[in-house]
């Protein structure tokens, strides 16, 4: 079951991107990117080198390297260490398309190109899983590296000329890659804590399982504890050490989680919405949701599709 809920998470991204951004940069140079929670920001470098650093982390890329920031974390990348960086939004660009620009700073030294951009997500346990993950990721070398490998001449081709549609066929194989770099990693983690530590927990995700197959059953502490087999004590501090938050604090996250999906991409009447999450009572519907999410659901659903992040609490360690 473990991985049919995983399958399903990466199935089910709801990617939408923020921007994508193709640069061409001649050294010296240096770029900030500022913090933006609910993204996962990726580089590809398509020519040349550069250096990530994240929060005092640093990897150096050349060509053909991609690397993701899951957590959205403000960092820099430069042609050298210690070189000085302009904030992303203070460069010049040319916007290509909505969500599409090119980057290009002109100096005397080396080049280097790259394509870079921030998507957002809405399935609802995208951010449970991107929690789990560290916070720089590299591409694996594994037995997916010729198709991504062919995935990036692609991108490379495209970014460097402006044909019709260049952007579009970009931005869709960078989400690909996006994707494919998360399931690499999901195939050789070991997490000892968060979403996927629970997941795989033999007990647990027996409750997991259980659970998310229906999420409005009338689900309580030893209802959970009975599919895994636990008594209530057992289970809920077992729960509490893998996932990081209380067994019904859980539920009841997951649930509104799933109400703001339903809510804005489905349009379905709130007693309904109220129903499939476990509520009898639209009132009570109502004010969990405003707790969970600052707004009813009808202001919610006016929003549009601006991404929320949806699952705050404690961070998976």
């Amino acid at each position: 079951m473990e991985r049919d809920l995983l399958s399903e998470t990466l199935t089910d991204f709801g990617m939408t991107g923020v921007f994508y951004a193709a640069s061409e940069l001649a050294a010296p140079w240096g770029i900030a990117l500022p913090p933006m929670p609910g993204t996962i920001v990726f580089h590809l470098v398509t020519d040349g080198e550069l250096v990530l650093d994240v929060d005092g982390e640093t990897t150096r890329m050349t060509a053909g390297d991609i690397v993701l920031v899951p957590h959205g974390t403000g960092h820099a990348i430069t042609d050298a260490p210690g070189s000085r960086t302009t904030p992303l939004f203070d460069l010049p660009r040319d916007e290509v398309g909505e969500r599409y620009e090119r980057l290009r700073i002109p100096g005397p030294g080396p080049r280097t190109e790259l394509v870079c951009g921030a998507v957002s997500f809405t399935g609802v346990g995208v951010a449970r899983l991107l929690r789990s993950l560290p916070a720089v990721l590299p591409a694996g070398r594994g037995e997916d590296a010729a198709w991504m490998r062919a995935a990036f001449e692609v991108i490379g081709a495209e970014s460097r000329q402006s044909r019709p549609g260049s952007d579009v066929v970009t931005a869709r194989l960078a989400d690909i890659l996006v994707v494919q770099v998360v399931r690499s990693w999901l195939e050789s983690a070991t997490p000892d804590r968060g979403w996927l530590a629970g997941l795989r927990d033999p007990l647990l995700g027996r409750a997991l399982a259980a659970f998310h197959a229906e999420p409005g059953a009338p689900w309580t502490l030893a209802s959970l504890a009975g599919e895994a087999g636990m008594s209530r004590s057992a289970f809920a501090a077992r729960f509490s050490d893998r996932l990081g938050e209380p067994p019904m604090a859980y539920v009841t996250a997951w649930r509104m989680d799933l109400a703001a999906r339903l809510v804005r991409e489905e349009a379905l009447p709130l007693a309904r919405v109220a129903e499939r999450v476990g509520y009898q009572s639209e009132a009570a519907f109502n004010r969990a949701f405003r707790r969970a999410h600052g707004v009813t659901p009808g202001a919610f659903a006016r929003r549009g599709p601006a991404f929320l992040d949806l699952v705050p609490g404690p961070a998976a360690l």
